[in-house]
């Protein structure tokens, strides 16, 4: 695995730099503290280099690339007469193969990538097996390689076995042709011992080449929707690219992501099981298909939204006020096809709001007059608590009866925010009683992410008709509704919304 293989390990090696210089550096791979130390005699600047990349040959003759790197230090030192330059430079990618690669330009075919809980969100039980009894089929395994030897049976026979259906599934996306497969490994046995281990990989072969950023952007836009499926920010385990084939075949380079999405383990929340994973790739492969490529169909429109609400639905079990915050305004960036479109004012009320426009533009800039021009221009469209709202009616209208009253729980949630964003004033004490906050926030996320799924045709109604595990917070959440609804009514006794 690419990710593992490098970590911290330090490689040394001849790199170029701007305009064309050869240096000698030392890579160190190392998360977040990755660096390229770059020393020469005569002087050289790299500050202010814009994406900077820089292409290097290691003493194995391994090529790297080094892609969006930023300069952390830079300075020289001199002993007696003599002196050297020197500049330190944090790549955010590594890209290591048998040949470097421009980022910018698209010649990359396919991504592939593998992430820690993929046996569960793959969860194909029947691919890998153990014969419980193998002696009526040993002697015709044992001889079927056709070894010069005679290899003797016995009474104990043990048969491990891979049906060798590698594909999982695969589906056409706008992204690409997606699929996953497995991927297993083997040894050829002897007297320590035999295994088969397996590791499940995910593909996205590009209809068209695309740059070194787009197939970083799939990749991780599908970690962090496989992550939501699972029900925990996923650990970015290995990552490939293929290039366009030469006359050699294609060309596959491994990729060592300085930065890469994963979770924190102080928030960590048990480990997923697979029967509470959202969607099964396994038992229904269409819906899963289906939802992928629905859901990715509008990713470019609400790549904003997403990227939100992943930020708090990744802090798993830590909340706090600006957590509540972050999952309230994510449906502020909506696209304006996901929200109630826009009410058409009477002729006298659109009259009125320019000429208040016209008068408070003419005043001078100030806080105050800011304040009313965006309140102004606000006039007709709607509210957040209307977005959301308007986003939860998906939820309600085919699992309503399993979340009453939800619309008037989110006009609360979004009553909680504006106090903490506006000063508004508190219906009651949320810092006293912030498991209601805590409530909020699952609520803002729940339905901002299943409304997403249910129009990408989801069945919500098969999952909360299935039985559970709670091991994913909207698997969990169904069953803590209600005592928190409770709680909140006896904070609020008039439920109005």
């Amino acid at each position: 695995m690419i990710l593992e293989k490098f970590k911290k390990s330090t490689h040394s090696g001849t790199f170029v730099v701007p305009p064309d210089k050869s240096l000698h550096g030392e890579l160190t791979l190392a998360g977040s503290k990755t660096a390229l130390y770059l020393q020469d005699e005569d002087y050289f600047e790299l500050r202010g280099v814009p994406s900077l990349c820089v292409k290097g040959v290691l003493h194995d003759l391994t090529r790297v690339t080094l892609i969006d790197c930023i300069s952390s230090g830079t300075g020289s030192a001199t002993r007696g007469a003599e002196g050297y330059y020197f500049s330190t430079l944090f790549p955010h990618f590594a890209v290591f193969g048998d040949s470097h690669i421009s980022p910018n330009e698209n010649v990359i075919t396919a991504v592939h990538f593998l992430i820690d809980d993929a046996a569960t969100l793959f969860y194909d039980f029947d691919a890998f097996g153990h014969v419980i009894d193998a002696r009526p089929f040993i002697e015709q395994i044992a001889h079927a390689n056709a070894f010069n030897r005679e290899i003797k049976t016995g009474p104990d026979p043990r048969i491990l076995y891979f049906t060798g259906k590698s594909e999982i599934f695969q589906t056409d996306t706008i992204f690409g042709k997606v699929s996953a497969s497995h991927c297993p490994t083997f040894n050829l046995g002897g007297p320590a011992g035999v295994y088969l281990k397996n590791r499940i990989i995910t593909s996205v072969v590009f209809e068209e080449g695309v740059d070194f950023s787009e197939a970083i952007f799939r990749a991780s836009t599908l970690v962090r929707y496989f992550g939501m499926l699972v029900g925990r920010p996923q650990n970015l385990l290995d990552l490939r690219v293929s290039l366009e084939s030469n006359s050699d075949g294609p060309r596959l380079l491994g990729v060592y992501w300085s930065m890469p999405p994963k979770r924190k383990k102080s928030d960590e929340v048990s480990k997923p099981h697979c029967s509470d994973v959202l969607l099964d790739p396994i038992r229904k492969p269409q819906e899963f298909s289906n939802v992928l490529r629905r859901w990715l169909d509008r990713q470019k429109d609400w790549t904003g939204a997403r990227f939100r609400f992943f930020n708090s639905f990744g802090r798993q079990r830590h909340y706090d006020i600006d957590r509540l915050i972050g999952a309230a305004n994510m449906f502020d960036v909506l696209p304006d096809s996901a929200v109630p479109p826009d009410l058409e004012l009477t002729q006298e009320l659109n009259a009125a709001r320019s000429a208040a426009s016209e008068l408070f533009s003419g005043l001078p800039e100030s806080p105050e007059r800011d304040s009313i021009l965006s309140a102004l221009g606000r006039v007709g469209k709607s509210s957040l608590k209307q977005k959301i709202r308007y986003r939860a009616m998906a939820l309600i209208d085919i699992a309503g009866s399993r979340f009453p009253e939800l619309s008037w729980v989110l006009g609360e949630a979004v009553n909680c925010r504006n106090y903490y964003v506006h000063g508004t004033r508190p219906r009651f004490d949320y810092d006293r009683n912030f498991d209601a906050v805590t409530f909020f926030t699952d609520t803002l996320e729940f339905v901002f992410a299943t409304s997403d799924l249910i129009e990408a045709g989801w069945d919500i109604n098969a999952q909360l008709s299935t039985g559970t595990s709670m091991s994913h917070p909207f698997r969990r959440y169904p069953f803590t509704y209600l005592p928190s609804l409770g709680l909140l009514k006896r904070l609020l006794p008039r439920a109005l919304g």
